[in-house]
């Protein structure tokens, strides 16, 4: 394990993180710095957001596992690497938004049709 694995694990450690929070974390940090072939200590803005770019054009990944992404990138920089950050310098994907399937009058009244007694 590098001491830059182990120094953010033990941040997390400090902060309580969940078990899957840490291993996620790690995840992504380690994702990040097999793409460069490089510690993550190295990299610039420049170089994460383009590696976020990556995951969502190339990898397609979801947005809420580039939030993550970005949540764990933030917590290396500004927690374990104390770098200071523009406060919008990672912007987060936004989630769509899904709205609820409705149903009908007509298919309410065909559901309890095909239910027998509820009781």
């Amino acid at each position: 394990m590098t001491p830059l694995r182990r120094r953010m694990s033990d941040d997390m450690q400090l902060r309580n993180f969940a078990p899957e929070t840490q291993r996620n974390y790690i995840h992504h940090v380690k994702g990040l710095a097999q793409f460069y072939q490089t510690s993550p200590e190295h990299l610039d803005l420049e170089d994460i957001r383009a590696y976020q770019l990556h995951l969502l054009n190339e990898r397609h990944h979801s947005a809420p596992a580039v939030n993550q992404f970005v949540s764990a990138v933030r917590f290396l920089y500004q927690v374990t690497l104390d770098t200071t950050w523009p406060e919008k310098a990672l912007p987060r994907v936004r989630v769509p938004h899904r709205l609820p399937v409705v149903l009908s009058p007509a298919e309410v009244d065909a559901f309890f049709h095909h239910v027998g007694t509820l009781w």
